[in-house]
Order: structure tokens, then C-alpha cells, then sequence
């Protein structure tokens, strides 16, 4: 890797760095380009080399975690390992990587980027949960239902799991999920 190279990959990183810094301390409404600068150090030009605002960082940081996510799921898929074991592996996963998309969807995030959180996970329910659901389901607005009320639900308890410190294992947050509606995965 060329010089040049390690200093863009680091520019992006500090970057990244600064918005999680500031988000554990101030509502992302109130984050401003020259606040994340300032903490990473950075220059204003230096920033909109690799964006053009700070919903562009998110929402690029956000492809690239759901692209992840996406591939550990397809993994989980091919190993047959069981929905309770792939969302113990997923909680693993943003506890490790998703510190930012944690303090997004906090009480410190914003509304829009929840939204666009909640419309990952309603497609990552159809896609991913739906085909394990052990319900007799009549059409499609009973299907369309069940999806809006597991990624509310799941983005309720993340949130809630975030909001109070992560004091739960993973596993014992599926273990609750599955408590709470055990009817429903094979």
C-alpha cells in the first residue's frame, strides 16, 4: 500500500473516531462538520475529500455495516446454524463494529437515520427471518405486518440495550426475545 493510501485510510478512520467521540457526548443534531474536524484533527478540506457532509459519513458508514452484516448472515445461512445462534452472532457483531450505529440509534442519534435503520432491518426480516417463521401467515399484509413488528421490536430492545450500557450479554437478550415470543421461530 502506497503512502498515500495509509494516510487516506487513516484520514477516514479518524474521522469515524471523531463522530463516535462526539456522539458519547452530544446529540448527532448538534455534531457540526467543524466539530468532527477539530476532534479528528483534521482539516475542513481534508473531510469533504471522503464526504460531502456528515449524513454522508453515516449513511456510507452504514452501507459498508450493512454489507457486513449481510455477509454474516448469508454465512450463518450456509453453516444452518439456528436464527438464535445468528442473532447472538449479530449482536456480537455491532457490540464489536457498530459503535457509531449503536450511538446513532440511542437517544443521542436522529430520527432520520433510525428510520433508515428500521428499513434495513424490515428488509433484512424479509428476507432472513420470514423464511424461519413457524406461523401460518394468510397474505401479504399479514407477512407485511409481522416484518414492521419484528424490526421494531428488534430496534426497540437494541436501543433500549444501548440506551442502559449493554449490561446483557447478547445471549441473554436472544434468550428474552425468545421468552417474549417463543412461538414463533422454528
Amino acid at each position: 500500500m502506497k503512502k498515500k493510501d495509509i494516510r487516506f485510510y487513516r484520514t477516514k478512520e479518524r474521522i469515524l473516531n471523531a463522530m463516535i467521540e462526539l456522539l458519547k457526548s452530544k446529540h448527532f443534531d448538534h455534531v457540526t462538520v467543524k466539530d468532527i474536524c477539530e476532534k479528528a484533527e483534521i482539516s475542513r478540506s481534508g473531510f469533504y475529500l471522503h464526504y460531502m457532509d456528515k449524513y454522508d459519513l453515516v449513511e456510507k458508514y452504514q452501507l459498508e455495516l450493512m454489507k457486513q452484516v449481510n455477509h454474516l448472515i448469508e454465512e450463518n445461512v450456509k453453516e444452518k446454524l439456528s436464527m438464535e445462534e445468528t442473532m447472538v452472532k449479530l449482536l456480537y457483531f455491532f457490540l464489536n463494529e457498530g459503535q457509531l450505529l449503536g450511538l446513532l440509534i440511542s437517544n443521542k442519534g436522529s430520527v432520520e437515520i433510525q428510520d433508515q435503520v428500521k428499513k434495513v432491518l424490515q428488509q433484512n426480516a424479509t428476507k432472513n427471518v420470514l423464511p424461519h417463521i413457524n406461523l401460518t401467515l394468510k397474505n401479504e399484509i399479514e407477512k407485511h405486518y409481522l416484518v414492521i413488528f419484528f424490526s421494531n421490536a428488534f430496534l426497540g430492545i437494541l436501543q433500549e440495550w444501548i440506551n442502559t450500557g449493554q449490561k446483557e450479554k447478547p445471549e441473554e437478550l436472544i434468550q428474552m426475545i425468545n421468552k417474549f415470543i417463543p412461538y414463533t421461530f422454528i
